[in-house]
């Protein structure tokens, strides 16, 4: 544990500290909450008028400018110490959306247990994974889903530097499988991406159906996968709304 640097003037001067030592000592505030009126022979209505005033005494400390302080407008703009949408993203940020994400973008990319060599040599294993995989080694869907749960967190990171609009949790899943597919730079010079910050989000939507081709040939399978995401990003708009 590292103590503040200002914690003495912190201590001594602060409001509330000071009305909260207040109190402990007028009403023993902690004492009235670990105990029932009936062990005190109080009466249950003074009981809780003493308790809630326990509660509530640091309250106006909360609402005066305190020393050092020029005005609560600078105060209100000072975001300091605030965490930045871009500093833990969307999907980054709730169990529920990576695990959305994880079984959304992991039902298009295939899992396989054991590793193997794709269509180039390569050796592959889980969803894709490329990193560091020699023959012969073999990981369970947990382990699996874990390494894409790290792409997946990568892979939203980057977006969320060209991506400045924000978006439903549901459209970002979409957008971040999209971009899993076809590479970050691809997305973030993309008609898709410009749509979106110029908030125009369903039409960033509509641009998904449009990155369905590989080598110059229409793919049936990218096809599939731009629709289902254009589905979830319309549907993520829809329940927005």
């Amino acid at each position: 544990m590292k103590l503040i640097s200002n914690w003495r003037a912190t201590l001594g001067k602060s409001w509330s500290v000071w009305l909260i030592l207040a109190s402990l000592v007028l009403l023993g505030g902690y004492f009235l909450a670990l105990v029932q009126p009936g062990m005190l022979g109080w009466d249950p209505l003074y009981f809780a008028m003493a308790s809630a005033t326990c509660q509530v005494l640091a309250i106006p400390a909360r609402l005066v400018l305190q020393s050092g302080l020029s005005s609560l407008a600078a105060f209100r703009r000072d975001t300091g110490g605030a965490i930045r949408r871009r500093t833990v993203g969307l999907i980054a940020g709730s169990g529920i959306a990576m695990s959305t994400a994880i079984g959304f973008i992991g039902q298009w990319e295939g899992l396989r247990t054991e590793a193997y060599r794709d269509v180039v040599g390569v050796w592959t294993v889980c969803y894709g994974e490329t990193k560091g995989v020699q023959p012969g080694d073999s990981y369970s869907k947990a382990e699996c889903d874990a390494m894409l749960a790290r792409e997946i967190l990568a892979y939203e990171a980057a977006l969320d530097r060209c991506l400045t609009q924000s978006v439903p949790v549901g459209m970002k899943i979409a957008l971040v499988s999209w971009t899993y597919n076809v590479g970050a730079g691809a997305a973030c010079k993309s008609t898709l991406v410009r749509r979106a910050n110029a908030g125009d989000l369903t039409g960033a939507c509509n641009e998904l159906p449009r990155w369905n081709r590989a080598g110059g040939r229409i793919i049936p399978g990218l096809s599939n996968r731009r629709g289902a995401e254009r589905a979830m990003c319309h549907q993520a708009l829809k329940e927005a709304a």
